[in-house]
């Protein structure tokens, strides 16, 4: 009998030595990834699709990274200032106005540049620009619809003074402008292909304002070591989205227009309206000192400032890494 006890002491106390040492090494390593997925906020926009294709192709599961759609971008950056989600895809206005509130992040992937994708439409008694003076304009309670139309307006010596603001939220973007209860709308893919075929007038897009609506994946600071492999996990199954879609765009654009409700044509058309770059202009955009990337958020940001989009200039030197990229170059 006490062979047995001294037998089963032996036993309990070398499981105890076996915990011991694996939080030994775990603290010793300084990396104790969570077994939580990665939350990756997205709302609906033909450039953030790769994402989605990713997942439905294999290339990541929820028990490694769990997408969130929300319904705008607004609700986006609530979920990912609330902690709600850890990872999100935003434009990089968005990123400046999180960094002046003082969120911790780091940019880790440009997913697109818009180039035509972003849009103000009207209705068809609206002749151009100017006459939005004192008409009613549908905008996302976000800085992206606030930053177009602004852009928009300079061109016609307009402010958004001089407007009608009414805050549309991205879902009801489409209903709001068939019902006619607003006279235009600043909107983007998949919404603006739609609105287009029903007879909108287009008066402004993005390539008016090259380089400077620009879709970025960021990730929370405290969260970048913790989700780590599965932050690597995704930038790999974002890349090989992209070659899938290059490689088989029937089958593709097929998987891709079952969730946005757009014709295969139609999202041939609309991939006109974004420049999505691969894993090395990905690279050159994100590396150096100071980035490409950092050098345009800069000029963004100056652009801001005298818009009244944002209170001061924001850097975001400490914010852009290329390092995960580089882990995943290396594989």
């Amino acid at each position: 009998m006490r062979r047995k006890r001294l037998s089963v002491a032996l036993v309990v106390v070398a499981g105890v030595f076996a915990v011991l040492a694996i939080e030994t090494l775990e603290n010793w390593s300084g990396k104790r990834e969570t077994e939580t997925p990665l939350l990756l906020g997205t709302n609906l926009w033909l450039g953030y699709e790769p994402l989605f294709l990713a997942r439905d192709l294999g290339h990541f599961d929820e028990n490694s990274v769990r997408l969130v759609e929300c319904a705008s971008s607004s609700q986006v950056i609530r979920q990912f200032r609330d902690n709600t989600i850890q990872a999100a895809a935003l434009t990089m206005d968005e990123v400046l106005l999180l960094r002046e509130r003082g969120l911790d992040l780091r940019v880790v992937l440009v997913m697109d540049i818009s180039q035509g994708g972003d849009a103000i439409l009207a209705q068809g008694d609206v002749q151009d620009l100017a006459d939005l003076r004192g008409r009613k304009v549908g905008v996302e309670n976000s800085a992206l619809g606030a930053f177009v139309l602004t852009r928009a307006l300079q061109q016609v010596d307009l402010s958004v003074q001089d407007v009608t603001i009414v805050s549309v939220e991205a879902d009801e973007h489409e209903q709001m402008f068939l019902s006619q209860k607003i006279d235009a709308v600043v909107t983007f893919d998949p919404v603006r292909s739609r609105l287009l075929a029903a007879g909108a007038i287009q008066l402004f897009d993005s390539t008016e304002m090259p380089n400077e609506i620009v879709d970025v994946l960021v990730v929370r600071a405290d969260a970048w070591e913790q989700h780590r492999s599965h932050l690597i996990t995704t930038l790999r199954g974002w890349f090989k989205a992209l070659q899938y879609l290059e490689q088989n765009p029937d089958e593709a654009l097929r998987s891709v227009s079952l969730r946005i409700k757009l014709t295969p044509e139609q999202i041939r058309q609309s991939q006109k309206g974004l420049h999505a770059p691969n894993l090395q202009q990905n690279l050159s955009l994100l590396a150096g000192q100071p980035s490409p990337l950092e050098k345009n958020s800069h000029r963004l940001s100056k652009v801001m400032v005298e818009n009244a989009l944002l209170g001061k200039e924001v850097v975001l030197s400490d914010c852009i890494s290329a390092e995960p990229l580089m882990e995943v170059s290396a594989r």
